[in-house]
């Protein structure tokens, strides 16, 4: 069971790499087309990757119950407990002092998740 939630884990990881690096690219297009409103096609692909970062946490909490720990303490703390939050952040700029430039606000948002989540799976 435990190397089933580690190999999902892992191909979870390498999704949520693949969406948000695609959600940074989008974005930065969109910012340069449309930079006050954020289509639907975007939308679609932000959520896609918050889903896949909530689903990446659920996992790594049910190995957490199974007894499988990374080796730092700092992985669970921080990529686990940030990583879901960042796009949560970002809307809530956006709702209020960033509604000219949402796209730019998801965009590196998705830029800087992209980054984290790359740094993440070479920690663990």
């Amino acid at each position: 069971m435990t190397s089933l939630l580690l190999a999902l884990h892992t191909a979870d990881a390498y999704l949520a790499i693949a969406l948000m690096g695609i959600a940074a690219v989008y974005g930065l297009a969109a910012h340069r087309r449309r930079p006050a409103s954020v289509s639907p096609g975007y939308r679609a692909v932000l959520i896609a990757g918050a889903a896949v970062l909530a689903l990446q946490v659920l996992i790594g909490l049910a190995m957490l119950a199974s007894g499988l720990r990374s080796s730092t303490v700092l992985h669970i703390a921080i990529y686990g407990a940030l990583s879901p939050l960042a796009l949560p952040g970002a809307y809530f700029y956006v709702r209020g002092r960033g509604r000219g430039h949402p796209n730019l606000a998801f965009a590196l948002a998705s830029l800087f998740l992209f980054a984290f989540l790359i740094r993440a799976l070479f920690t663990a």
